[in-house]
């Protein structure tokens, strides 16, 4: 969903990609976006069991170039490839002062609420100013200007943050949040910071932190763990590592039993099944050129997988790439342009 061929304004991608594992084959959808804000926004597909419904849930986000932000939140129907803007009445209370870019976000179901998930947004970049700390919670079926509920803030600063949400018998349901950019100095930087989030008390605590610093990316649950794929963009990042943490034992162990995959990458798409298969694809390389290279990663005890094609097999454009969280360059400069 989003994102963008280059830092060039103009260079926005307006329909959603779909990738099809069963033929390894991308399409662009016909559906366009409501407007070219589509950089860094925060998606979640969210499925209602009651009536089942299903759709990809999308806040705030910028164009390409530019250094404001919108605040609207939209929905993406893929069986129908229909886009609806929601009421102006539930926008992101987070960027209230139309600069701000969500942070990191993960979907979570609220204890005794179990048809369907919270999208919960962590942190922000107020572009070019400084990271944010809030929290905020969606919820997509709640009526017409009360979706949004603000909760604890973040014991500090984050954006481009990798979350994600695990569920342990003995320990609970938490947001887990490892590894995240910050401004300093007017410039991008990648840190350490590491913490997890208990939704349901509306806390937060430490956990042991990622020992490597890493932003820009995000994170997965596999297994019952958390991955935080890659990204970055101090040198010697952007990395191809997998940093593993177990909630269980508190404990970090890298590219293993996951292994590093192969291209070096931040801002890039990735998702998985949760037990056997993890897809990346995109991004901005260790050269800083945005790729259009796709991996699969397929354990032992998983069906073989087709062999992932060098590009998409459709693009927006003929130079377009998929990147749904891309940034500026790395490169120094006075004023970076927001967003990764």
């Amino acid at each position: 969903m989003g994102g963008r061929s280059s830092d060039s304004a103009g260079s926005d991608f307006m329909h959603p990609f779909e990738y099809d594992p069963a033929t390894n084959a991308w399409i662009t959808k016909s559906a366009t976006y409501p407007d070219n804000q589509v950089n860094n926004m925060a998606c979640g597909a969210i499925t209602a069991l009651s009536p089942i419904t299903s759709y990809i849930y999308c806040v705030g986000g910028s164009a390409a170039g530019a250094a404001t932000a919108t605040a609207r939140v939209f929905r993406y129907n893929p069986l129908t490839d229909m886009i609806e803007t929601l009421d102006a009445q539930d926008n992101w209370p987070g960027n209230s002062s139309g600069t701000i870019l969500p942070g990191g976000f993960a979907l979570a179901f609220r204890s005794g609420i179990s048809l369907y998930p919270d999208l919960y947004i962590l942190g922000g970049f107020d572009i070019n100013v400084a990271s944010t700390n809030q929290i905020w919670r969606f919820d997509p079926f709640a009526a017409v200007g009360a979706k949004w509920t603000q909760r604890v803030n973040t014991p500090m600063g984050v954006m481009y943050a990798p979350t994600c949400t695990i569920s342990t018998p003995d320990f609970g349901t938490f947001i887990y949040l490892a590894g995240a950019s910050d401004y300093v100095g007017g410039s991008v930087i990648d840190t350490t910071n590491s913490f997890k989030f208990d939704f349901t008390a509306n806390t937060t605590s430490s956990i042991a932190a990622i020992p490597r610093a890493t932003g820009e990316t995000r994170a997965l649950t596999f297994n019952g763990q958390m991955l935080v794929m890659g990204g970055g963009r101090v040198a010697p990042n952007p990395s191809n590592d997998v940093n593993i943490y177990d909630p269980v034992s508190n404990t970090w162990t890298t590219s293993t039993p996951v292994p590093a995959f192969a291209t070096a990458r931040r801002n890039f798409p990735t998702d998985t099944d949760g037990t056997t298969k993890i897809w990346l694809a995109g991004g901005y390389d260790n050269t800083d050129v945005p790729v259009a290279s796709m991996e699969i990663f397929c354990n032992a005890e998983a069906t073989p997988t087709p062999t992932p094609t060098p590009t998409p097999t459709v693009t927006p454009t003929a130079t377009a790439t998929i990147t749904p969280r891309s940034t500026p360059s790395p490169r120094p400069r006075a004023t970076p342009a927001p967003r990764p």
